[in-house]
């Protein structure tokens, strides 16, 4: 089995430095990763068509959803190399990793801001970028470090959502916070416009094969239960929701199920998500 050598020395995570407070990323992985992240997650790994043997970088991971598909499909030779800023986020995945059976020499894990070069210039040829350069502090210098650490000919995949109104339930949280007066969660739908998230790609230096704007419905079981599990797993969300109030919390609830009104099935609500896929290539 290949071994990822480029990564620096500290690049392994010590399980044992200390503890963390993993609570919101179980929150994360247990109520947003099936409905919202899995399946926009699925149709990038699919467009990134990994090969066995293939060494393949998951930046801004999460807790790997992306690596954990990508995994079996690389087998029995290649691997990946996760990596995110958040600690509770990579302890998490990598837990999941190893539940899932996954060879800790094929998915290894890094505590890293995406503007960090993890490894060596021109040695892997995959690079998956889910939902990542929105969140990235500077998006330009996240894709050069991409970038550099692709092969030439090497491939990345990024998805990243689009417009803010196009994205049904944070949208109706959104709004429901400016009704009051507080500032919504607006960073994770930053490259919403097309051109400007196809405009960061090229400036990289890469050539788009695919640039593709999608739509995935999600089921939840009321707007409430949105609500709870953006509230308890979404980053920038949770963040935004803590302005509220303790005792404006139940108005705030009732407000976006107003706002939800007209995607209410008898199952519950089918919320619409929209994102932006691109796959493009290192120049040879």
């Amino acid at each position: 089995m290949r071994r990822l050598s480029s990564v620096s020395a500290e690049g392994e995570w010590d399980m044992t430095a200390g503890t963390t407070d993993t609570t919101a990323a179980e929150a994360y992985e247990a109520q947003l990763v099936p409905i919202l992240f899995a399946p926009w997650a699925r149709r990038a790994v699919d467009l990134a068509d990994p090969k066995p043997g293939e060494t393949v970088l998951d930046v801004a991971c999460g807790t790997g959803i992306g690596g954990r598909l990508v995994a079996p499909r690389i087998a029995p030779d290649g691997v990946v190399l996760c990596t995110d800023i958040d600690l509770a986020m990579v302890a998490v995945g990598r837990r999941l990793a190893e539940n899932a059976g996954i060879p800790s020499d094929r998915l290894s894990w890094r505590v890293a801001p995406m503007e960090e070069a993890v490894a060596d210039d021109g040695s892997m040829d995959l690079c998956l970028c889910l939902q990542g350069p929105n969140f990235a502090q500077d998006p330009a210098a996240a894709l050069a470090r991409i970038f550099s650490a692709l092969r030439p000919d090497g491939r990345v995949v990024a998805s990243v959502w689009n417009d803010f109104t196009e994205n049904k339930g944070h949208h109706a949280i959104g709004q429901a916070l400016i009704a009051r007066g507080l500032k919504a969660a607006t960073k994770p739908f930053s490259l919403g416009d097309p051109v400007e998230a196809r405009d960061l790609i090229e400036t990289a230096g890469f050539a788009v094969e695919t640039f593709e704007t999608g739509i995935e419905t999600i089921g939840v079981s009321s707007a409430r239960a949105f609500v709870d599990a953006v509230a308890a797993g979404a980053p920038a969300t949770r963040h935004a929701l803590a302005q509220l109030p303790s005792d404006a919390f139940e108005d705030f609830v009732e407000d976006v199920a107003r706002r939800l009104d007209p995607y209410r099935t008898s199952d519950g609500v089918a919320l619409p998500t929209s994102a932006h896929l691109v796959l493009a290539r290192k120049p040879g």
